[in-house]
C-alpha cells in the first residue's frame, strides 16, 4: 500500500518540515550577526515577515480547506527569508506586506506547498522592490556604535552599499577583510558572508540544498564580474565585491535551491545555476534596482520544468546513441 505525502515528493528523510527546519536554523546566526551591529531591530523585521506569512497562510487555509495545516513550516521560511532580505532601516510593515503577497498571491492560489511556480520569498521581495524601493535600499552606517531606534529612523546616519557604489560606476574602499568580516552596509541576512558560506555547507550536508546549483552559479557570476567589472577596479576586486555584496550569495544559498522550484535532474540543476548567474549579472549591469537577484530567481524558475524535461531527454538520447554505436 502506497503512503501519500505532501509535495515536494522527495525521499522520506527530506520531507518539507525537515528542510524548513534547516533553513530556519541558518537564519538564526545571520539575524544575530545583524543584531550585533544594529540592536534588536533586525530581529523584529524578521519576526514581522514570519508572523505575517503564518497568518496569511492560516487565513488562506481556512478559505481553501476549512482546516488550515502549516505542519511543513514553509510559511515560516518564506517570512523569515523576506525579513532577512530587508534593510535594517526598513519599516516593519514592508516585510509584512511582502509576506502577505508571497503567501497570498505567489503560493496559495497555485495550490500551496509544492505547487507554486515561483519562489514565494523571491516574489514577495520583487513586489516590495517595485512598490517601495526607497524603503529597501537605504542602509545604516556599519560604524554606528548605538543601536538603531525601533520606530523613528530618520536621524540615523546612512551609508551607500558597495552594490550601490558599483551601480553608479564609482570605486569603493571595501576590501576582502571588510567583506568577510561583514563590516559593510547591506541587507540583514547578506552581510555575514562567512556565516552564509557555513550555512551553504550545512544545507549541503543535510541534503536540503544542491551544490550542483550553487557552485555553477557562483563560478559564472565570478567570471562575469572579472570580465565585465562595473567600475574601474581590478578584476579580483570586482569578483569579491560582486559575490559578497547585495543578495547574490544569499539568493544562491536560500532561494535558488528551493526544492519546489528548482530542477531535480543533475544536468538541469547545473544549467539552472548557470542561467541564474547570467540573468543576475545582466540585471546588475542593466537593471534599475540595487538588489535584483530575486528577479533573476523568478525568471529562472519559469525555466525549471523545461530544463528538467529537456536535460533528461537529452541524456537519455545520448545514452541510447552510445549503446547503438558501441561494439557488441
Amino acid at each position: 500500500m502506497l503512503k501519500a505525502s505532501p509535495a515536494p515528493h522527495l525521499r522520506e528523510a527530506q520531507r518539507p518540515a525537515y528542510q524548513s527546519f534547516g533553513v530556519l536554523l541558518c537564519l538564526v546566526p545571520l539575524t544575530a550577526f545583524s543584531c550585533l551591529h544594529y540592536g534588536i531591530r533586525p530581529l523584529l523585521l524578521v519576526l514581522s515577515g514570519v508572523i505575517s506569512a503564518v497568518l496569511t497562510e492560516f487565513i488562506c487555509g481556512l478559505f481553501r480547506h476549512g482546516r488550515p495545516s502549516m505542519s511543513d513550516a514553509t510559511s515560516l521560511v518564506t517570512g523569515g527569508l523576506i525579513g532577512a532580505m530587508m534593510s535594517p532601516l526598513t519599516p516593519f510593515w514592508v516585510p509584512a506586506i511582502g509576506s502577505v503577497f508571497a503567501i497570498g498571491i505567489a503560493k496559495m492560489p497555485f495550490g500551496g506547498t509544492g505547487r507554486n511556480i515561483f519562489n514565494p520569498a523571491a516574489a514577495g521581495m520583487a513586489f516590495c522592490a517595485v512598490c517601495f524601493p526607497t524603503r529597501l535600499f537605504v542602509y545604516p552606517d556599519p560604524t554606528l556604535t548605538n543601536s538603531l531606534p525601533l520606530l523613528d529612523t530618520s536621524a540615523v546616519i546612512t551609508a551607500a552599499s558597495p552594490t550601490a557604489q558599483l551601480n553608479s560606476g564609482g570605486t569603493t574602499s571595501y576590501g576582502w577583510i571588510s567583506l568577510l568580516s561583514g563590516d559593510f552596509p547591506g541587507p540583514i541576512g547578506s552581510t555575514g558572508v562567512l556565516i552564509l558560506l557555513a550555512c551553504a555547507l550545512y544545507l549541503f550536508v543535510r541534503r536540503s540544498s544542491s551544490p550542483l546549483i550553487l557552485i555553477p552559479y557562483l563560478i559564472v557570476c565570478a567570471i562575469g564580474a572579472a570580465l565585465f567589472p562595473r567600475a574601474e577596479i581590478a578584476a579580483s576586486t570586482s569578483v569579491s565585491l560582486e559575490l559578497c555584496t547585495g543578495l547574490l550569495l544569499f539568493s544562491g544559498v536560500f532561494l535558488l535551491s528551493d526544492p519546489v522550484t528548482a530542477p531535480r535532474f543533475w544536468l538541469a540543476r547545473i544549467l539552472y545555476g548557470v542561467i541564474a548567474a547570467v540573468l543576475t549579472m545582466l540585471l546588475r549591469h542593466f537593471g534599475r534596482f540595487e538588489c535584483c537577484e530575486f528577479f533573476a530567481v523568478m525568471l529562472v524558475n519559469s525555466f525549471s520544468l523545461l530544463l528538467d524535461r529537456g536535460c533528461w531527454h537529452l541524456v537519455t538520447w545520448l545514452h541510447r546513441r552510445k549503446e547503438e554505436v558501441s561494439p557488441r
